[in-house]
């Protein structure tokens, strides 16, 4: 598996893998002074014992000490076993050494600090001589020569820190191979939870390549908005282009007549001046109209903050203005806003509203709410008291330049730019009949909560 230097991956797992090390390091460091703290202690209770041992086969005779030759541990008897023991008074005189001693430059000098009734033990180390432990212990004898006894047992340190230096191998080896097997099972699991980056990744790359219409489903939660907003521009880019297409297409054929007109018209000896007029009137038309269908959406994946009710509030004021016969009711309770060009909002809900004016009998209704659906959205209802849209008039109303009504003025586009618009903000415009008659346009937006500070 290879990560690149720059990857969330590599950070990632250089982070805790890091973190592991130290982690680790800090445990084993810990084990090993509690386990090297245990064995010298387990040589300082062995010590003891001898001490102790030493002291119960020790007899007065004529104002000397005597001890019986059998002791409880055997390696004194040993000649260099690693276990000693020798005994002096006050002044550091040899008593009493262990047969196991008798080879050994073993002194007892330096054991007269020993306090009455007390345990001294220490790292004994004599030049030419393997470090060692001892272990002494001063008590008060009556009835020999010198009444102060140092009873002192000595053990070579070669095998506790051999002990210790097994232990910290395996501890090293143990601690070693389970920060590997971690490392490399945490390499499996970022790279099994940074799948779905890589799969988006992957998906993209064939987006810009063309093999692939769409981005896959079935992305986790957390990549789940990025996955739809990249799907709605990836819609948007794909009708983007079809409109330029349509349009390049529409001009082209819609052209054709009035050159035509015009060819024919320009052949004759005195062309009526009117009918020029009227085709290049037309021709201009043409080209407004599919300009305006080419044009007519923004971006969807990056728009601007759109609050809809203030939209709908400022929409609402300057209509009661340009109608004052028609009384406009609101009921706005949305706390959604929309993303998108601010422009597109004001068509989209200006050319509704506008036509609710035009062919109300008196009164417009307007709703806004929020609903949850399979994500936030934002549902506009305008209703108007007029004649209503036929049933069988309500996809055609909806196409460029028809109309279901002529006795308002207008061009018959106002419906079909709206839902042209809707339809590229992967919305939703429905027309109905009002409850009391009249018609009533619902249209649905995608919209998003406002952030609670």
């Amino acid at each position: 598996m290879r990560l690149k230097p720059d990857s969330i991956q590599r950070r990632l797992l250089f982070t805790a893998s890091v973190m592991l090390l130290v982690f680790l390091g800090v445990t084993g460091w810990v084990l090993d002074q509690t386990f090297s703290r245990s064995v010298i202690n387990g040589a300082q209770q062995q010590l003891q014992l001898i001490v102790y041992a030493l002291m119960g086969a020790a007899s007065e005779n004529n104002q000397r000490l005597i001890f019986s030759d059998n002791l409880a541990e055997p390696r004194l008897a040993q000649p260099d076993s690693g276990l000693y023991a020798i005994v002096t008074n006050g002044q550091g005189k040899t008593l009493w050494r262990s047969r196991s001693a008798v080879l050994t430059d073993i002194q007892g000098g330096g054991m007269t600090t020993a306090a009455a009734g007390g345990f001294v033990f220490s790292e004994w180390h004599q030049q030419r001589q393997p470090p060692r432990f001892s272990l002494s212990h001063a008590v008060t004898w009556e009835g020999v020569e010198d009444e102060r006894v140092v009873f002192t047992a000595v053990a070579d340190q070669d095998i506790y820190r051999q002990a210790i230096a097994d232990f910290r191998q395996r501890l090293g080896l143990g601690l070693g191979g389970l920060a590997l097997i971690f490392i490399l099972v945490q390499a499996a699991a970022l790279r099994w939870g940074l799948s779905p980056l890589l799969r988006m990744q992957r998906e993209v790359g064939e987006l810009e390549d063309g093999t692939r219409d769409k981005l896959s489903e079935g992305y986790p939660v957390e990549l789940r908005g990025l996955a739809v907003n990249l799907q709605r521009f990836v819609i948007h880019e794909h009708k983007q282009r079809q409109r330029y297409s349509q349009a390049l297409d529409n001009l082209a054929h819609s052209l054709k007549t009035p050159l035509s007109v015009l060819r024919n018209a320009l052949a004759e000896p005195s062309p009526p001046p009117s009918l020029l007029e009227d085709q290049i009137q037309r021709m201009q038309d043409v080209v407004a109209n599919q300009l305006n269908r080419a044009t007519l959406a923004g971006p969807v994946a990056r728009g601007s903050r759109v609050e809809v009710e203030a939209t709908l509030q400022r929409l609402v004021a300057a209509l009661r203005t340009a109608y004052p016969q028609i009384d406009i009711s609101t009921a706005l309770q949305t706390d959604a806003y929309w993303r998108g060009d601010s422009s597109d909002l004001l068509e989209i809900f200006g050319n509704v509203l506008d036509n609710a004016c035009k062919f109300s009998g008196g009164s417009v209704a307007v709703s806004a709410e929020t609903v949850e659906l399979e994500r936030v959205m934002i549902r506009v209802v305008v209703e108007d008291d007029g004649p209503g849209i036929d049933a069988d008039n309500r996809d055609e109303v909806l196409r460029r330049g028809q109309r279901a009504d002529s006795r308002a003025p207008g061009h018959g586009i106002g419906l079909s730019v709206a839902a042209e618009l809707v339809d590229v903000y992967q919305g939703e415009l429905l027309i109905g009949e009002r409850e009391t008659g009249g018609a009533r346009i619902c249209i649905t937006l995608p919209g998003y909560r406002a952030a609670i500070s």
